[in-house]
């Protein structure tokens, strides 16, 4: 047995050694902390695309334990290289923290991580790990959320039509409207989280790891990887179906308990495909279990050839508790330790004094929206309603915003119109109405650009709103209804989706000036796409916006709010 892997005794070494190293990891933790809680908050928040993030750091244990061999016969050569990466790592994670940018933050983490290798092992080890290392960023919650929308949106299309394709081969009938999916007795809405690009993304990061761990030729293990991409589709309209089937059979009840626990079966289904896959492919071996008859048949003649006294390798619990610090190493590495610690220490000390000032702008408050509004010949009020600025937990969950005006008003011309406003930080206030659940089982349509007249009593210096003007219709309904829509980022008006997303992007890169950033839908509730709807609707807007755009432009402040509250869905079971 190879005394490297199981060493047997080794000489005591002087715990100062240690001291430093318990420093840099307690340092790290401190400095990195706000950086791990966002990551938490990403992988627990209810229908998040991070969930499998959890088990990424096992997926990478595994990986280098694979591995092991070929690391303790790589000799160690701390570098000074490791080191070196330090000082971008830092200057990333203090300019994450002056912006306050996570994305950059988390770069910064990854830079550390490969910084750590090279001082404590060497290049040539380092070499060894490239894999489990960038596999770290499994775990890093990058998909800016204003590109998910994007890329999503098709795919729950598709889900849901291979969903309501399968339900039908079951002689279960089902209509596909949209996102929505019409039975006999239960009514599907695939929403977002279970579009199908969730189980992408999660299979993805099995996937890579499965396929690594896979011994057999290169081709094989892409072919693995790749499959993912038509195997996740599959095994999401497959879920979606079962769920289908459960509410129109059982209850709509049913369904939603076997929802929310049908994750496993999709993790399941995948590892039982895969490797299957692998066998067809005639790979080798699955950490350590073979993979077809040939490569059993070799591994038991290699047995009965080294006889029932060939030495047998320990247990891993077991050679982890044997193993113990080599003093030689530690006195090599203390010079690079004590340098990290150095770097942590002025990054911990240099945070206090970055983000002095950093105090973002509260959100338009429910207050400065006028209940009742006049102007000339017409006027508009709210009723008292349980849903006035409220928001479903569901629709909460997935904007998350600092502050909701969600607002019916009737109008002395014969108009009824909703205010939806959306308020807070941009990278999560994000709302476009074509891929989320306005559009779920709607069809919209921009129609045109409109730039609002500002009326003569307006506020000087209020920014001019140029609108995106849009109409909509629910499938199956023949009422067409107007509905016009604009973004607030960084006080510039902004009317498509694209325009806001590209700025709230640039924002995760390079920070923002602490103003909130709006949503604000405007839609009229009364069928028609008339010129009479359409002039009742910039009659509103326009007195609408003397009131709130101030504000919105920053030329006014806001007052200070309390919390979104939450309604209960009267539409959910």
């Amino acid at each position: 047995m190879n005394e490297e892997i199981l060493p047997a005794h080794r000489p005591a070494f002087p715990l100062h050694y240690l001291l430093p190293v318990a420093a840099a990891i307690g340092l790290g933790i401190l400095v990195y902390s706000h950086m791990f809680q966002w990551w938490w908050e990403e992988w627990t928040a209810p229908g998040s695309f991070y969930a499998h993030a959890i088990f990424v750091p096992f997926f990478v244990a595994v990986m280098i334990w694979r591995d092991r061999k070929k690391l303790i016969d790589t000799p160690s050569d701390p570098s000074w290289t490791g080191l070196l990466l330090v000082v971008p790592s830092m200057a990333l994670l203090l300019l994450g923290k002056r912006l306050d940018v996570t994305m950059l933050q988390s770069f910064s983490f990854l830079l550390m991580v490969f910084a750590a290798s090279l001082m404590l092992v060497g290049k040539a080890k380092t070499r060894l790990l490239l894999f489990p290392l960038c596999f770290v960023v499994m775990m890093m919650p990058l998909i800016p959320d204003q590109l998910i929308g994007t890329i999503a949106f098709p795919i729950q299309m598709l889900s849901a039509k291979l969903a309501a394709m399968f339900l039908n081969v079951l002689t279960l009938h089902a209509v596909q409207q949209g996102a929505m999916i019409q039975m006999d007795n239960y009514l599907m809405s695939v929403e977002l989280p279970c579009s199908g690009f969730k189980t992408l993304v999660s299979l993805l990061t099995f996937t890579a790891a499965f396929a690594y761990l896979v011994e057999g030729a290169l081709w094989k293990r892409w072919a693995l990887f790749f499959v993912t991409i038509p195997l996740s589709l599959f095994i999401n309209a497959l879920r979606i179906t079962l769920i289908g089937v459960v509410g129109e059979l059982v209850s709509p009840k049913a369904a939603g308990i076997f929802h929310d626990y049908s994750g496993f079966i999709v993790l399941t289904l995948a590892f039982l495909f895969l490797f299957n896959f692998a066998r067809i492919l005639k790979c080798e071996r699955f950490i350590g279990i073979p993979l077809n008859d040939e490569q059993q048949a070799s591994d038991d003649a290699k047995a009965d050839a080294e006889g029932p006294d060939a030495p047998q390798e320990p247990a891993w619990w077991q050679m982890l508790l044997a193993w113990r610090p080599d003093a030689g190493q530690l006195r090599r590495i203390a010079p690079f330790i004590l340098g990290v610690d150095g770097m942590l220490l002025a990054a911990m000390l240099i945070t206090p004094v970055l983000t002095r000032g950093l105090n973002p702008q509260p959100p338009i408050s429910t207050a400065q929206v006028p209940l009742e509004m006049t102007e000339g010949a017409y006027s508009w009020s709210t009723p008292p309603s349980p849903y006035r600025d409220k928001l479903t937990k569901e629709v909460n969950e997935v904007l998350t915003p600092l502050r909701v005006i969600n607002r019916e008003y009737g109008g002395s011309d014969g108009s009824h119109i909703n205010v939806f406003i959306t308020a807070g930080n941009g990278r999560k206030t994000f709302h476009d109405p074509h891929t989320c659940s306005f559009g779920s089982n709607a069809v919209l349509e921009d129609i045109r650009y409109l730039k609002l007249p500002l009326l003569p009593d307006t506020r000087p210096g209020t920014l001019q709103v140029t609108l995106n003007e849009c109409q909509y219709h629910r499938n199956g309904e023949a009422d067409r209804f107007e509905f016009m829509m604009f973004y607030v980022v960084e006080g510039k008006i902004l009317q498509t989706a694209p325009d806001a997303r590209n700025a709230i992007l640039r924002q995760m890169f390079y920070g923002d000036a602490g103003k909130p950033s709006y949503f604000v839908r405007i839609t009229q509730e009364s069928p028609g796409t008339d010129e009479e709807r359409r002039q009742q609707l910039i009659r509103f807007t326009s007195a609408l916006w003397k009131h709130i755009g101030p504000v919105l432009s920053g030329n006014e402040k806001a007052q200070p709010g309390g919390p979104v509250e939450i309604v209960e869905d009267p539409k959910q079971p």
